[in-house]
This record gives C-alpha cells, sequence and structure tokens, in this order.
C-alpha cells in the first residue's frame, strides 16, 4: 500500500516521508513547506498556508476498508468554493491505486480515477441536469457544476499543489448510487469515479452519536451580533440563525459572521432541537424555513423542517396541514419530461406545479450557504402518495422523493401534545381516499354483474314460451272480438301479448283485455298499429310499425278470455280485414334484471364520482386544473 520513502526537507531538514507511490508532493510537518518529488529529486514550492478549522472523521493515518479493499489516508486538501471549505482526503489503496474520500453534508464520497477516459465533455458545454454517457463510469446527470480554490493542504499529495488555483468541476450521480466528477483543473479533464459510502461502511468510526441515543452536544458559539449564545447540532452546519437578534450567521469559515437580519415571525410546528423517529429513522429538528411562490400576483407560503439522522439529512414539508416527509435522491434516477412527467423508480409521476421558491424566514442551522431573499426554481410531480421535487439553477439540480405523511403520525414521531391541525382541501400527494374503495366497488360490481347475466341467461334458456291463443280479430270500428276461453298453466309468470296488421298509409288502434273468467279481474293492454311512407325533397321516408307487443306479469293459472276492441282510420290507405292476436305464456321477462343491474351500478358510480370531484380538487392548486388553464402552466398537460 505505501513505498515508504524517506527524506529530508530541503528548507529546514526535517524528516519527510512518501508513504505513497502516487504521492508528488507533500507538506512539512515543522517549517509548513510545499515539497515537491520528482524521482529522488525534492523542490521547495512554497510556504503552505494553516489549514482552516473543519470539523472531520479523518485524520493523516487512519485507515479503513471499501469494497473490501484497505486504504491509509496519507493527506488533506481543503478546498473552498468561496463560501464554504470542505476536505478532500488523498488515501493510498491496497491494491496499488489511490482516490479520493470527500466528506460533504455529513456524507463520504469515495473516488478514484479512471485511466485513460479520453472524449470527455468541455466545460463549457456542460449543464445541470444534463445527461452523460462517460467512459468507465456509465450513464451519468450533472448535479452540480462549481469552482474550487486550493486554499491549503496537509501531508501527500498525488498531484502539484497550486496554492489559490481556482478550476471548475462538475459533480454528477447515476442512478445506481454512484458519484462522479469531472474535474478541469489541468490541461485535459480527468474523470473520477466512485459512490457515496457510510463511514460505518469504510471502517470509520461514527464521531456523531444517533439523536435516537441522545442529541449530539451542540457546539457553543458566540453570535458577533448580539453576544448571545449560539449552538450548533451539526460539525457541517453552514449558516445558522441567531435565535436572540435573528441574524443570520455565516459558519462556513470556522468562525461566525453576520450576514444579515432574517424574519422569524413564525413559530416552527415543532420546536428545534426536539428528537423523534419517523418511518424508522431516529431524527432530530434543525432548521426551520418560511418559503413562498408567487401566482397571478399573490404569495402562497409553506413551511419546512430540516431533520438530520444517521441516513443523512432530511425534510419535513407542510403546506395547509398535509405533512410530506422528504429524502434527496440522486438526480440520475429520475427521468424528467420538465412541465409533463417523470419517472423513477418504475412509476410514473405527473407534473404538479412549477414556480420559483423563496426564502422568507429562516431559523435554526443549514448545512448549505441560505440567504433570505433567495429563489430556487422548483418542480413537483405527483404520484400520491409520493412526490418528486426539482430543484435548480443553471449550476446546481437536486432531487428529493416524498411521501405523504399524516399529522397524528408526525404529533406521534415527535411526542407532540394535542392533536395536529386539520388538513385544509386537498395536498398534492395526499391518497385518494375513494381510490381502494373505487376498485373493491367495481369489482363486486363486476362479480354481480357476471352473476346476474348468467342468472338471465339461464332463465331467458328455461322459458318456455308457450302460444296458448291465436285470434284473427275483425278489423271493423265498433266490433269487439271476444275468444274462446283458454287454459294458462305453470304461473305466475309474464305472458306476452301481440297484434300485427298489414296496414299502409292508415292507422289502427287495439284495446286489449286479458280477463280471468273465474274472478272477472282483467289486465289491459292497447297497441297502435300504422305504417306511413312518401318521398319528400327526393327523399323517401316511412314511419310507424305493423306490430305491437305488451307483457303482462304474474299471471296466476287460471282460464281466461281475450277481448280487443279495435278502432280504424282507414282514410285512402289500406287496412286488412282482420289482425293477428297472440298470447303466450312463459316469457322472460328481462325489466327486473335491468332494474337490478342498475341499482348495482348505483355503488361504484357514487365512488367514481367521489374520487373524479376529489382529484378534480386536488389539480385545482396545479398548473393543469382539470377544465382550466393556469397562467403558471409551462405545458398543457393531458391530465
Amino acid at each position: 500500500m505505501t513505498t515508504g520513502v524517506a527524506s529530508a526537507c530541503p528548507q529546514c531538514g526535517a524528516p519527510l516521508r512518501f508513504g505513497g507511490a502516487h504521492s508528488l508532493a507533500t507538506a512539512c510537518a515543522y517549517c509548513r513547506s510545499a515539497v515537491l518529488r520528482s524521482g529522488a529529486k525534492l523542490e521547495l514550492a512554497g510556504k503552505v498556508p494553516d489549514l482552516v478549522a473543519t470539523d472531520t472523521r479523518l485524520s493523516l493515518g487512519a485507515t479503513g476498508r471499501v469494497q473490501g479493499r484497505p486504504f491509509v489516508v496519507l493527506g488533506r486538501l481543503q478546498l473552498s468554493q468561496g463560501e464554504a471549505v470542505w476536505n478532500e482526503w488523498y488515501a493510498s489503496f491496497g491494491d496499488g491505486g489511490w482516490g479520493w474520500l470527500a466528506e460533504a453534508q455529513g456524507r463520504l464520497y469515495v473516488t478514484r480515477p479512471i485511466a485513460g477516459a479520453t472524449g470527455l465533455p468541455r466545460w463549457k458545454a456542460l449543464h445541470a441536469g444534463m445527461e452523460l454517457d462517460l467512459p468507465g463510469a456509465g450513464r451519468a446527470v450533472v448535479d452540480e457544476l462549481d469552482e474550487a480554490r486550493l486554499v491549503s493542504f496537509e501531508g501527500e499529495l498525488p498531484i502539484p499543489p497550486d496554492l489559490g488555483e481556482t478550476w471548475p468541476y462538475a459533480d454528477c450521480t447515476s442512478e445506481s448510487g454512484g458519484f462522479v466528477t469531472l474535474d478541469y483543473g489541468g490541461d485535459e479533464p480527468v474523470l473520477y469515479a466512485g459512490r457515496e459510502v457510510s463511514y460505518a461502511d469504510a471502517g470509520i468510526p461514527d464521531l456523531a452519536p444517533a439523536p435516537a441515543a441522545g442529541a449530539e452536544p451542540a457546539r457553543a458559539l458566540t453570535c458577533p451580533g448580539c453576544g448571545g449564545p449560539v449552538s450548533l447540532r451539526r460539525p457541517d452546519a453552514r449558516a445558522v440563525a441567531c435565535p436572540s437578534c435573528h441574524n443570520l450567521l455565516d459558519v462556513s469559515q470556522g468562525d461566525l459572521k453576520v450576514l444579515g437580519i432574517v424574519e422569524a415571525r413564525t413559530a416552527p410546528p415543532i420546536l428545534l432541537g426536539l428528537l423523534g423517529t419517523l418511518r424508522g429513522e431516529p431524527l432530530e429538528i434543525l432548521g426551520f424555513l418560511v418559503r413562498s411562490i408567487e401566482v397571478d400576483g399573490q404569495r402562497y407560503p409553506w413551511h419546512e423542517l430540516l431533520l438530520h439522522g444517521p441516513g443523512g439529512y432530511r425534510w419535513l414539508s407542510v403546506y395547509g396541514g398535509h405533512w410530506l416527509f422528504l429524502r434527496p435522491i440522486p438526480a440520475a434516477k429520475v427521468k424528467e419530461t420538465r412541465g409533463r412527467s417523470a419517472r423513477c423508480d418504475g412509476r410514473t409521476f405527473k407534473h404538479f406545479q412549477g414556480a420559483a421558491a423563496r426564502y422568507d424566514e429562516i431559523q435554526g442551522e443549514f448545512y448549505w450557504a441560505i440567504r433570505a431573499g433567495e429563489t430556487v426554481e422548483t418542480d413537483d410531480y405527483v404520484a400520491p402518495p409520493l412526490l418528486l421535487s426539482a430543484e435548480r439553477s443553471e449550476t446546481e439540480l437536486s432531487w428529493s422523493r416524498g411521501e405523504y405523511v399524516a399529522g397524528e403520525e408526525i404529533w406521534k414521531a415527535f411526542s407532540l401534545p394535542g392533536a395536529p391541525p386539520r388538513p385544509v382541501g386537498v395536498g398534492p400527494a395526499q391518497p385518494n381516499p375513494h381510490a381502494a374503495r373505487l376498485k373493491r366497488s367495481w369489482g363486486a360490481a363486476g362479480v354481480a354483474l357476471g352473476a346476474f347475466l348468467l342468472l338471465g341467461l339461464g332463465l331467458a334458456a328455461r322459458a318456455p314460451r308457450e302460444e296458448v291463443l291465436a285470434l284473427d280479430v275483425p278489423l271493423a270500428q265498433g266490433q269487439v272480438a271476444l275468444s274462446e276461453p283458454f287454459q294458462i298453466l305453470g304461473g305466475p309468470q309474464a305472458v306476452e301479448i301481440t297484434a300485427e296488421a298489414a296496414v299502409s298509409q292508415a292507422w289502427v288502434g287495439l284495446d286489449v283485455a286479458l280477463i280471468d273468467e273465474e274472478s272477472g279481474e282483467s289486465e289491459a293492454a292497447a297497441f297502435e298499429l300504422a305504417h306511413f311512407s312518401g318521398v319528400e325533397g327526393g327523399e323517401s321516408w316511412s314511419e310507424g310499425s305493423r306490430r305491437g307487443r305488451a307483457v303482462v306479469g304474474q299471471v296466476h293459472d287460471g282460464r281466461y278470455l281475450l277481448r280487443v276492441e279495435p278502432q280504424v282510420e282507414r282514410g285512402r290507405g289500406f287496412v286488412p280485414q282482420t289482425a293477428r292476436v297472440r298470447v303466450v305464456r312463459g316469457v322472460f321477462l328481462a325489466t327486473p334484471l335491468v332494474l337490478a343491474l342498475l341499482l348495482v351500478g348505483v355503488w361504484p358510480i357514487t365512488v367514481t364520482l367521489r374520487s373524479v370531484t376529489f382529484e378534480r380538487r386536488r389539480w385545482e392548486e396545479s398548473d393543469h386544473p382539470w377544465g382550466g388553464s393556469s397562467s403558471t402552466s409551462r405545458d398543457e398537460d393531458d391530465e
């Protein structure tokens, strides 16, 4: 793993040791001289500034293991973006290679150089969110573009240090969780690829106890604005709001620096510093924000809480009593068609809203250099109960995946007194309470429909349809026809009465009565037999019917008579001498079945209407309201 080459400092003569085969420079621990190595030759390269005090879990000589390969830390770079300083540690691996261990936002990223990577994109051609196909690293998405300045270093380095030099870089992520850096500090870009690992997996002691086991001791500082105490819970904090004078303080350089007064009118829904366990994660509340967007000249605020636990940073967002629990995800996990849809983890999310979100109020501490009044472009995509949220600028893109959480679960997770405020309206990711019932109701209706149809087919097949009377009725005005008695057996049942006559350009009415011979009770029916036709405007037409039909239900066994009285309007048309009237027993009656089917459909139709109404209310708050339009919509979306 190390070569163990010993030398003496050309400046002060103190012993130097180049422990890595790839080490090209070192800082003398005694006189702070930068020493370059070229073969056996050593050369002075100026003085190394003192290191900026930062919190870190690593140190020179620290050892660990990544993916089964042991490593030893040989040196450290301190880099700055102008507002924040971070560490990148040079490590030599047991396989003869080397790499960087970078600490950011409480996470550890291990990357190693990809030898022979060619065809890398130019710096000016990149933008946040851009997809790249990188040799040796595969598909990646640009998360951040920035410039780094070399502030100081200690120990050994695999590169000649040019103190004060600034060079551009691009940080990218892959869908599988990989991490890629494109370094544009030399004549040609250099590709480093690796992934985020936990300190525990790397064999590095976790110096920050999990909140569930007790809060991490806060670092006590003094506000330079009012002299009041300021506590920092996280070593990687970059900004904090003084609880006394509400000054926003910069922590990126170690000491506190006043940036200006920030609003703090709103009380956080959960007290800062409170511990709880949500969705299996022990978490501590670190910061509170009031953010807002502007739509049609009106601002709409919502609240966000920053949390931290063993899994890293998390967010709780609440608007109108609707809560979302959000976790950061790699940008490469999301395939976005901006303003329309996004796909992540096999699910499609519909675009809900896009706007410029502003920081209005700031309380607590944060892991980035937050500023009051700053805005960032946001896009939210929903697939209830899940939500994808993107925040982007020209140089940075970050995604989070949120899940809807009931207020009662939040209150229980943090042991809050009382009850949460009742939600107002419908939340963007709120589960549709009718969705499950909708599936069940249509499923049950489908089963009932099938059963009724099978029953109807069975009854229709078993219906005897026996003709019990055929009567020729003279079609003469005022002449009543009365049949001989006939029997109807097998009741109670439906009986069909039909009448038919070949009328033309004429009308015949038949008043029919089915009379029970024993009781004298009767069931009446009426028929109109007519047929008219002609030509008008060069087109032929016809209307009327030469056949009539009526069904009498619940006819009991007995002897019956059929009485028929005709009414005739002959005009210039043709009316035959007789009309044929038939009586058929054992007819299948479909009306009760149709009514039953309609009743079966009432429940699923009602649930469907409620579900549709719920969704309509959800999308009224979006850029894509149903049946309407919004001035904030980037793209008309067929919802």
